[in-house]
């Protein structure tokens, strides 16, 4: 046997035991879609390929057809979640991949299972358009995401879970397990992402090298009346620079401190106001 038989070998494998917890979506009035077993009885798939809130059906790989519920949306990172009976769910989870790794997207749309093969081109923080342009943590494979492989898995070669496919305008993406794994969660808790809401507008300014110890702060440039940061007592001109444990230097640090586990919880604000360091207790709200 030679070597690109024993690799070919390999990837129909990969591909194979993907497909056991890979189903269809038939969730919209064109072609199907995709979906991942994510644990017992829980499927997960692209938002955006659930155009109804009812009649959703997951296609096994077998062909059977069983009804599922929808237990929460999070259009944000185009990621819905799925209740559907007693499914064997993807057991493995792939190690963070690296740019150059070959991956493979599978896709059964209509019940058919399909693969396209391919490598990851770029990994981390990258701009996505379902987040008004803020940035968040996404895998780029350079491969052809045919139409109905939206919301089924990226796979290593070695048939390991990497992330669930999907696409923007920037191309084919898939948002990393790490990612999912937590809203997945809420969603099935609350069935809607929740949003933490502090309520000011602000920007990044430089602070002299003794303050806080850190280069740059937030300078307050807004304070939303009857907000959590108005009732906390946040001014405009104050300079935050922590929120909890997290220091804040610029609106991606407030954005990632400001986490759904926030909500409805009292943490303490760092600020500097006049040069004074103080500290405010902020009951975080939510949008």
């Amino acid at each position: 046997m030679t070597a690109n038989e024993a690799r070919n070998i390999g990837y129909a494998d990969a591909v194979e035991a993907a497909g056991a917890w890979t189903v269809g979506v038939d969730a919209r009035r064109r072609y199907g879609a995709t979906g991942i077993v994510w644990s017992t009885g829980v499927v997960i798939t692209a938002d955006h390929v659930v155009e109804r809130d009812e009649d959703i059906v997951v296609i096994l790989p077998d062909g059977k057809r069983v009804a599922a519920t929808l237990a929460g949306r999070d259009p944000a990172n185009d990621l819905a979640v799925l209740r559907a009976g007693d499914l064997p769910a993807s057991a493995l989870r792939a190690p963070n991949p690296r740019v150059g790794d070959l991956c493979l997207a599978i896709g059964r749309p209509g019940g058919y299972l399909s693969a396209a093969l391919g490598i990851i081109s770029a990994t981390g923080a990258l701009w996505g358009r379902r987040r008004r342009g803020d940035r968040r943590p996404v895998i780029r494979p350079d491969l052809t995401l045919y139409p109905g492989f939206s919301g089924g898995p990226l796979i290593s070669a070695s048939g390991e879970l990497i992330g669930m496919s999907t696409t923007d305008r920037g191309g084919v993406l898939a948002l990393p397990v790490a990612e999912i794994e937590p809203i997945v969660a809420e969603l099935l808790a609350h069935g809607r992402r929740r949003r933490a809401y502090f309520g000011m507008t602000s920007q990044p300014v430089p602070l002299p090298d003794a303050e806080a110890g850190q280069q740059t702060g937030l300078l307050v440039v807004g304070v939303e009346p009857e907000s959590p940061a108005a009732v906390g007592g946040l001014m405009v001109g104050d300079i935050v620079v922590g929120i909890g444990d997290d220091i804040i230097r610029d609106t991606d640090d407030l954005r990632d401190a400001l986490s759904p586990d926030l909500v409805g919880k009292t943490t303490s604000i760092r600020i500097l106001r006049g040069g004074v360091a103080r500290s405010l207790d902020v009951t975080i709200g939510e949008l």
